[in-house]
């Protein structure tokens, strides 16, 4: 794919991702305070190294969850890294009530085993995770997740994965309260994650 297709491609997702967090922002207007994004998410069993993790195996924590992939080459390594200056800022209190979550959406390449030691190394309170294609499929359906491989014919990677790129910051009931965008600073990521603890 030619480099203006791809940069129109990757634009489309971002206007796409915009546009999602307009419609469920005003999927909530008028319900009561503080209930969140109830159109979207809800539980999930994926790989990590260490084996299965669900989603409920963190009821009582504040989850972050992104999906993204070990060979992305700039947005990916931003916002985790946005995400482990957020969790660096929490008081050991805090972090202790946080657990970080990274969703490859290339399980073709990224092995349970790759995607913990990739989230890990940004912070060790962020668990990698992948699976087959069906169930990486069926999870990014339950959060509207949008991704395409790309193939580059010049490369050595062969394809590259655009995808949407959004924080979804989850309540201790497991219940998404925050769309954070890719470009939100660690400051805006703190303020939600705090928001989420008050939950």
């Amino acid at each position: 794919m030619s480099n203006p297709l791809r940069i129109a491609l990757v634009g489309t997702l971002a206007l796409v991702s915009i546009g999602l967090g307009i419609w469920f922002g005003q999927q909530t207007t008028g319900q009561k305070p503080n209930s969140g994004y109830t159109d979207m998410g809800g539980d999930f069993t994926l790989q990590s190294a260490d084996g299965p993790v669900s989603l409920h195996d963190f009821r009582g924590k504040v989850v972050a969850i992104y999906f993204g992939y070990t060979h992305c080459p700039d947005i990916c390594p931003t916002t985790l890294s946005a995400l482990s200056q957020a969790f660096k800022q929490l008081t050991p209190d805090e972090l202790q009530q946080v657990q970080g979550l990274f969703i490859s959406v290339d399980p073709e390449r990224d092995s349970p085993q790759l995607a913990s030691a990739y989230a890990r190394t940004f912070h060790p309170r962020i668990e990698g995770l992948s699976g087959t294609p069906e169930a990486i499929a069926e999870v990014a359906k339950r959060y509207f997740v949008l991704y395409e491989k790309v193939p580059l014919d010049d490369s050595a990677m062969g394809y590259a994965v655009d995808h949407s790129s959004i924080v979804y910051v989850l309540d201790k009931h497991g219940v998404v309260q925050e769309l954070a965008r890719h470009s939100n600073s660690p400051d805006d990521l703190v303020q939600a994650l705090r928001k989420a603890l008050k939950i």
